[in-house]
């Protein structure tokens, strides 16, 4: 048999088989659809119908009870407050009974019990519960007795009616279970047919299809594993056929790309060396939180990458809007410190406008170009999110042919270092602004005490002066009384302006807390801190002389540093007592502790007054 009589044999085959397939589960559909809607138009509406009746009937004889409930406690306690329930359940009653003369009306059947069930209700009321309602308390009234026998008929007569309700639904419920029961059976068998159906049709396609894709996945594993010299039968139907060619084609133009793929290779290398190139330097400035490291290691990364003479980092000042030199080796005075407008010069220009900048290229760039031309230097954007944060400027010593693979070097590597640049310039934002106080712009606490640790182990280590002043604003909490919480807050300025004027470049002023401050003096001996301190305190009464704050006054007490206590703590302790000395000596003074410091002679006690 030729490849076309087998391709028409199999065609036939399949159609036949689609055919019976599309017959059978048409079929099923049908039949379910069927045994569906019998049970969604007429037997679940009906078993629906007849629960809800006999909840309705239920609900009619529990409003009987609490009726007779009622009138029952009402005969007994004489109190008109029963008849509550008794009128409430009369309403309930009369709902019910609305739905079950219309239950009667679609199924006249259940009428006798329905009409006796009625009548035996009706004696009930009329000759015992209505008397009973109207009647005052204390009146003739029936008896219990004959209330109770009136009940009793009622509800034999209720209980033949609502086991005719019952039942009914119990047969609708059964009939409902075996329509179920059929449609489950009948899904069963189809499930079944179309089984052994499967079965059948996978046997013939296994010998028709199966077989031959074996064959071609045998070629397909020898063409991935380089053995493009083989090439695979054409047989089987006309389909796997085409397919068979298509693989051979497909072959020969593996053996033709080999070729131009190995051509590639050293283009590949080249580019892999440079993306492990951005990638250490990425790694080496994004390791880094210190702006001074991150700066160098991103020129030195770019001077490496693009062989670079010249690399200048320039980042954004957003408060005066232009550029400024991140280099700190930069000579003051040099054409590369100043700073740098945007729009202006390369780098400005790049920056303002957020785009590669060059100097001496002879056209612009374009996506298609392969060579920009010959460029001098080259600007860089430092993009984060959407904020320009500076640039990154490259310059060669003479012009230089420019490609776009090294654009996108230079630009994957500006893209990592802006974002390592503002991690490092945001982390000492945040270490400034945590070791600062607010209010006065001087140094908190927490920076005090690292510096005492530091400057303490120095000077027990190398037997150097140290010495510390503490100083606190007198009556400060009557002048924020009388003047309030912003003129307290401009005094406490003025305070600290007064010491960060008089402190030397190698001392630090903090504010201790509150209104108390303290001033570290580095290689001062104790008697010399005395006379900064009595220039300080002077200073400080000239300055609030008048005006708003006049008045303000501090007491001032001043420590050396001491072998016999060389630890932070007790140069505070020993500065503070010395300024409550000042305090309790009148104020406005300075006053020298006691504690014997490290390189001086035994100091006394010395108050200089106001």
């Amino acid at each position: 048999m030729t490849a076309e009589a087998e391709r028409r044999t199999l065609a036939r085959q399949l159609s036949g088989a689609f055919v019976f397939f599309g017959a059978l589960v048409a079929g099923a559909f049908v039949i379910t659809a069927l045994a569906y809607g019998i049970g969604w138009v007429w037997l679940t509406p009906e078993l629906e119908r007849s629960r809800v009746d006999l909840e309705a009937e239920t609900t009619a004889h529990a409003a009987m009870l609490d009726e007779e409930t009622a009138l029952r406690a009402y005969l007994l306690a004489g109190d008109a407050g029963f008849l509550g329930p008794y009128t409430q359940a009369e309403a309930m009653l009369a709902r019910a009974d609305l739905h079950l003369v219309a239950a009667i009306d679609s199924a006249p059947g259940l009428t006798t019990a329905m009409v006796n069930t009625r009548l035996a209700r009706a004696r009930w009321r009329e000759r015992w519960a209505k008397v009973v309602a109207d009647s005052s308390p204390g009146g003739v009234v029936p008896s219990l007795l004959e209330g109770r026998a009136l009940f009793d008929a009622y509800r034999d007569e209720q209980r033949v009616f609502a086991g005719y309700l019952g039942q009914r639904t119990a047969a609708l419920s059964q009939r409902n279970q075996r329509v179920v029961a059929v449609r489950v059976t009948m899904e069963l068998l189809v499930f079944i047919a179309i089984l052994l159906f499967a079965v059948r049709q996978y046997r013939a396609l296994h010998e028709a299809i199966v077989v031959p894709v074996a064959a071609l996945l045998l070629h397909i594993r020898r063409i991935r594993d380089g053995q493009l010299d083989s090439m695979i039968d054409r047989g089987g139907p006309r389909e796997l056929a085409e397919l068979a060619a298509g693989l051979n084609e497909m072959v020969r133009a593996l053996a033709a790309a080999r070729q131009v793929a190995a051509s590639r290779d050293a283009a590949l290398r080249e580019y892999s060396l440079r993306l492990r190139q951005i990638l250490d330097a990425s790694r080496e400035f994004s390791e880094s939180l210190n702006l001074s490291y991150v700066v160098g290691a991103v020129r030195e990364s770019t001077t490496a990458i693009g062989g670079y003479a010249r690399v200048i980092v320039w980042l954004m000042d957003d408060e005066q809007k232009r550029l400024v030199n991140a280099e700190a080796t930069v000579a003051s005075g040099s054409p590369d410190s100043a700073p740098v407008e945007l729009g202006q010069g390369l780098a400005g220009r790049a920056a303002k406008s957020g785009r590669n900048t060059f100097e001496g290229a002879a056209r612009q760039v374009r996506f298609s170009d392969s060579n920009i031309g010959p460029v001098t230097a080259i600007a860089i954007p430092l993009i984060v999110g959407a904020r320009v944060v500076g640039a990154l400027e490259a310059r060669h010593a003479d012009a230089q042919i420019a490609t776009t693979h090294q654009i996108e070097v230079l630009e994957m590597l500006a893209t990592h270092a802006a974002t390592a640049i503002e991690s490092a310039r945001l982390h000492e934002i945040v270490q400034e602004r945590s070791q600062m106080d607010v209010l006065t712009r001087l140094f908190n606490r927490r920076r005090l005490e690292e510096d005492l640790d530091s400057e303490c182990k120095r000077c027990s280590r190398y037997s150097r002066p140290l010495a510390l002043v503490m100083l606190d604003v007198d009556h400060f909490k009557a002048f924020n009384d009388a003047h309030g919480h912003p003129q307290a807050d401009t005094a406490l300025q003025g305070v600290a302006d007064v010491m960060a004027g008089c402190v030397r470049t190698t001392d630090t002023a903090y504010r201790y807390g509150g209104e108390e401050f303290c001033i570290l003096l580095r290689e001062t001996r104790a008697e010399d801190a005395v006379l900064f301190a009595e220039r300080v305190r002077q200073r400080m009464e000239h300055r609030f002389a008048a005006g708003p704050s006049a008045g303000i006054t501090a007491s001032f007490g001043v420590a050396g540093f001491s072998l016999d206590a060389p630890t932070p703590r007790a140069l505070v302790e020993a500065a503070d007592a010395a300024m409550y000395e000042a305090k309790h000596a009148g104020r406005n003074r300075v006053v020298l502790s006691s504690v014997v410091p490290l390189v001086a002679p035994p100091p006394v006690v010395l108050a200089v007054p106001a």
